[in-house]
């Protein structure tokens, strides 16, 4: 469903969650496409925060706690009554990790317990489970269980009922984890009849990266996993791959999300990616479709046709992104800051081009740059040539 090798697109980048350490999983609304990151909150290594973050801007909209209910490297969302409701590990806790899983409607502000009485009953696969995490596929309606017991680790496929919700506690299948899958597990997700599996250990670099995502069918298990190498974010430093969902996109369309945390002075920081199942359409594959950009004070955007804008696309497997428009700046006379990326056309490492300019003293083009930080910045303008206007169109650059 998804290519693995092909390009990924960006849906945050370096978000600040509402505590310091580091996004363990993720989970998407299916219907209100609402992110959730979850994250724990102490070295208690149990207590968990469940962070609602805005896909627009990136930031932190608000938060639940859970109290004891496990690590939470894996969790799942339903949208059920019109609200979001979230699949967790929970208590008993083992070593650290939650023995049961659980349901639960997302309650901002408030903190929970295992014995919460919002909780569905909690579930174990068997009264030998060590440790137990679910996921849910919302193309095939399906709760995915990863657990362990003494023999091993084993995935288990339980139908949801659409019309209900209502999960099965009886799976359809069960499967060993592959002896050739290794490295620390981080994350994993059911699409129809494909099982993804997210592996990697943190590094301090982008050519230092074990991440990869590892395909199994579940219906032919027997069959030697599919590995591919993670490649996202390359300029990511100190970076640890964190957590799997799917997302549906309306008219047959979804795609697959892959978390990754990255090292910052003021603590961790979550990026999200996406692998989509769009194919390509006369070798062009449109990642991000053309949205207005906002642009920084004192900079005027033109209208109609003019009106600047960005888009990302894959053409022939290169990624790039693309300006379009024109803007008036009148009398700039040194570099600045146009206009602030949304968080999926931040790049990891810087891209620029040369566009178009008013003409002055034989100077008629600048650069614009678009930053790591996702700032839309233009060089080139003095008081010996001041700027005042921009012209977007020739802006294509690779991006990643």
């Amino acid at each position: 469903m998804f290519d693995l090798t092909g390009p990924w697109t960006r849906v945050l980048a370096d978000t600040r969650l509402h505590h310091g350490p580091a996004m363990q999983a993720l989970a998407v609304d299916p219907v209100s496409h609402e992110l959730y990151l979850v994250q724990l909150r102490d070295s208690k290594g149990i207590d968990l925060c469940i962070n609602r973050v805005s896909r627009t801007t990136g930031e932190v909209l608000d938060w639940m706690h859970l109290d004891g209910f496990g690590h939470g490297y894996q969790i799942g969302a339903q949208h059920i009554g019109g609200r979001t409701h979230l699949w967790c590990e929970t208590a008993p806790v083992r070593s650290g990790f939650g023995t049961r899983v659980t349901r639960f409607p997302y309650l901002p502000g408030q903190s929970i317990g295992p014995t919460s009485d919002v909780l569905t009953k909690p579930y174990s696969p068997g009264p030998d489970t060590l440790t137990c995490a679910p996921n849910v596929d919302p193309i095939g309606n399906w709760v995915t269980l990863r657990y362990r017991t003494p023999a091993g680790y084993f995935y288990s496929r339980h139908p949801i009922d659409p019309a209900t919700g209502k999960v099965s506690g009886t799976p359809t299948a069960t499967i060993p984890h592959p002896p050739s899958v290794v490295g620390t597990f981080q994350g994993f997700a059911t699409v129809g009849d494909l099982l993804y599996l997210y592996n990697g250990n943190p590094s301090d670099s982008y050519e230092n990266s074990n991440a990869r995502i590892s395909l199994i069918s579940w219906r032919h298990p027997d069959r030697p996993p599919v590995v591919t190498p993670v490649t996202a974010l390359p300029g990511l430093a100190h970076r640890e791959p964190e957590g799997l969902a799917v997302e549906p996109l309306g008219d047959d369309r979804v795609q697959l999300l892959f978390g990754l945390s990255g090292d910052a002075p003021e603590g961790r920081l979550a990026s999200v990616c996406a692998f989509t199942s769009d194919p390509p359409v006369r070798g062009v594959k449109v990642l991000s479709d053309w949205g207005k950009l906002a642009l920084a004070r004192g900079f005027e955007g033109h209208t109609g046709a003019r009106v600047p804008r960005a888009r990302l696309i894959s053409v022939g497997g290169l990624t790039q992104l693309q300006l379009r428009g024109s803007l008036g700046c009148p009398g700039l006379t040194e570099p600045a800051v146009v206009a602030d990326l949304p968080p999926w056309l931040t790049p990891s490492v810087p891209v620029r081009a040369a566009v178009p300019r008013n003409m002055s003293y034989g100077n008629a083009a600048c650069q614009v740059e678009a930053t790591s930080s996702g700032q839309l910045r233009v060089t080139g303008p003095s008081s010996a040539h001041p700027l005042s206007w921009i012209d977007l169109d020739s802006f294509t650059a690779p991006w990643k």
